[in-house]
C-alpha cells in the first residue's frame, strides 16, 4: 500500500473496499467491463490475490456491468484447472451471464518461483498453460468430462459442476505481453489483452492480423 500504509494501519482494507465501490459506481454509470487481477507475493501489486471472492461479491452488488477475471491463473501448480472451471461456472451463474474468463500465466519470476521453485526458464509456464486452456470448454460442455492425461496434470473422467449458466460458456480472454501470442489466441478463438506498458502503435499490426481469416 506504499506511503498510505505508513500512516494508516487500515490502508489495505480501505483500498479493497474502495475498489468494490469503484466497480459498483462504474456499473451505475454504464461502463461495460470491470476486470479483477490475480497476482501473488508482490507488495502494492498483489493485494487482490483472491479475485474470485471479490468478483463473487460484485456479481451480487452490480446489475449490468460485465465482470472479468483479469486473470485467473490456471497453471496446475497455482490453481488446479478443475477448480478454475468450477469458479468460472459459478461466477457465470451468480452474475447471470455477465462473467468473462480471462486467463494468463502470472507476472514475473518472483511470482512464478513462489509456486514452481527451481524453474530457470519462465517460458516453462507457457507449456503448462497451452496444454490446459483448451480443456475448459470440454469441462463445461461435456456431461462427464472425458478426463485429461497431460505432462503437467492429470484427471480421470469426472463430472465438473456446476455447468455454465447458458447453453455455451463465458467468453475466454488471454493476457498477452508479447505480439507473438496474438495469432495463437486467434486460432483458439480467444479474446486478447495487450500489455498496458506498450504504445498502441506497437500492437496495431497484431490487431490487424487477428482480424484476417486463417
Amino acid at each position: 500500500m506504499g506511503k498510505r500504509a505508513e500512516t494508516d494501519p487500515l490502508a489495505e482494507h480501505k483500498a479493497l473496499m474502495e475498489e468494490t465501490e469503484y466497480v459498483i459506481q462504474a456499473d451505475k454509470s454504464g461502463f461495460k467491463y470491470a476486470w479483477a487481477s490475480e497476482h501473488h507475493f508482490l507488495e502494492e501489486y498483489s493485494h487482490l490475490s483472491a479475485n474470485d471472492v471479490f468478483l463473487g461479491y460484485l456479481a451480487h452488488a452490480t446489475e449490468r456491468i460485465h465482470l472479468g477475471s483479469g486473470i485467473f491463473n490456471p497453471l496446475a501448480q497455482v490453481n488446479h484447472p478443475v477448480k478454475v472451471a468450477e469458479k468460472v461456472a459459478m461466477l457465470d451463474h451468480l452474475s447471470e451471464g455477465r462473467f468473462e474468463f480471462g486467463s494468463g500465466r502470472g507476472a514475473g519470476s518472483h511470482e512464478i518461483l513462489g509456486f514452481i521453485p527451481g524453474v530457470t526458464d519462465m517460458n516453462y509456464t507457457k507449456e503448462i498453460w497451452e496444454e490446459t486452456i483448451a480443456e475448459f470448454p470440454k469441462m463445461w460442455l461435456q456431461d462427464e468430462y472425458v478426463g485429461f492425461q497431460g505432462k503437467h496434470w492429470q484427471l480421470p473422467p469426472r463430472k465438473v459442476l456446476p455447468k455454465p449458466y447458458g447453453k455455451s460458456h463465458p467468453a475466454m480472454w488471454y493476457a498477452a505481453g508479447s505480439r507473438r501470442r496474438t495469432p495463437w489466441r486467434r486460432r483458439r478463438g480467444s479474446g486478447c489483452w495487450g500489455s498496458a506498458s506498450r504504445r498502441c502503435p506497437t500492437w496495431s499490426g497484431s490487431w490487424s492480423s487477428t482480424r484476417t481469416p486463417s
